[in-house]
Parts: C-alpha cells; structure tokens; sequence
C-alpha cells in the first residue's frame, strides 16, 4: 500500500499531507460532531497512526472539556441522526452518567463497532493539561488537534507495554529536533518513568 506522506513540523503546529485511510474519515467525522459542542483533544496510539506509524487500533481516545448535561443530549442525539451509535447499554441520559462517573464511553458509526471513538472527561491533570496544550495538526484541509507531542512520550513510556514504548520512540525520532526537553523531563518525572533515549 504506498501511501507517499509528507509531515512539516512548524511552529505549533504539524501539516501532514497524505491520502486518507479510512479511521482518518471516521475520526474526522467524529471531531465535525465534538467540536460543535466543546473542546476535545486526542490522545494516545491515534497520535502515533496519524503522524506514519503503521499499527492497527481499535480505538481513537477523545478527552472532551466537560459539558451540561443539556448539551451533552444536543451532541448525543445529533449523532444517533448523523449515522452514529454508542456502543454502551445506555441512552443519552445514561451515557453522560457514565462521563460523569470518569467512564469512557465509545462512539462508532451505525452497525460497525471498528473503529469506534473512546470518549471521556478528564480523569487526571495530566488530561487537563492535555486539552488546554492541545496541538493542531493540519491533516490535508482539515485540523484536529493532539495532545502535546512531549506528554504523549512520556505517558506512553508510563504505559510501558511493548506497543507504547515503541510508540514513544516513534514519536521522539519524528520530533527530537522540535523538542522541548525540559518539558519532556518534567512529565516524565511527574509520572515516574525513564526516558531512555
């Protein structure tokens, strides 16, 4: 499958170019419908596919900015129309339950439950500060934004599976001349973890 990519890393912000597979669509659909109705940043192994690494995954991780329940119902019922479904028992009322209760909650389109969107509140700062850093990334004409380059390192390296530490390395080889070290040190630090390159 020769996908030709081109990745310009400016300043704050990375422009990729490259034919879209199919969880870009489906990821871009879901952020049409998030960004409607609050801030969102995406976070983990979507990060690594997005930016040339081939993996497969099953889930896209969306941190939303926490909203009322009233918008939450907007946002709900406006993809149960758009083609939509959640993957969870439970209806509008009950999914933003869950999000309250720090529970993820999964968005797939109607009748497929690969791929599906992990949607949730911020558990920890870590996701906080995730959302208020978020980058954009210019993914042919469209933007979405991802979670500081930096903290994605190091919580992938706070993982530790083998799939997150190679994820990390991809990512530290794609970025180093970019870099911001000290940044990097830090929330490695805070999560307790090694940064071994």
């Amino acid at each position: 499958m020769g996908m030709t990519m081109g990745i310009e890393i400016g300043e704050g912000k990375i422009i990729i170019s490259r034919e879209l597979s199919d969880l870009d669509h489906f990821v871009l659909d879901a952020v049409k419908l998030i960004e409607k109705y609050t801030r969102y940043v995406i976070v983990s192994g979507y990060i690594t596919i997005l930016l040339g690494r081939s993996r497969g995954t099953e889930d896209v991780d969306f941190v939303i900015e926490p909203l009322h329940r009233g918008e939450f119902e907007w946002l709900c019922g406006e993809a149960l129309v758009g083609g939509f479904e959640f993957l969870n028992p439970e209806d509008c009322g009950g999914l933003y339950e869950m999000l309250q209760e720090k529970m993820g909650i999964r968005m797939a389109r109607r009748g497929e439950i690969i791929p599906n969107a992990e949607i949730k509140f911020p558990k920890d700062t870590f996701h906080e500060e995730a959302l208020k850093k978020r980058i954009p990334v210019v993914l042919n004409d469209d933007e979405i934004y991802i979670s500081p380059i930096e903290l994605q390192i190091a919580y992938k390296l706070y993982l530790g599976s083998d799939k997150d530490v190679e994820d990390a390395f991809f990512l530290y080889e794609l970025f180093k001349k970019n870099l911001d070290r000290r940044l990097l040190d830090g929330y490695a630090k805070r999560l307790k973890v090694e940064v071994p390159f």
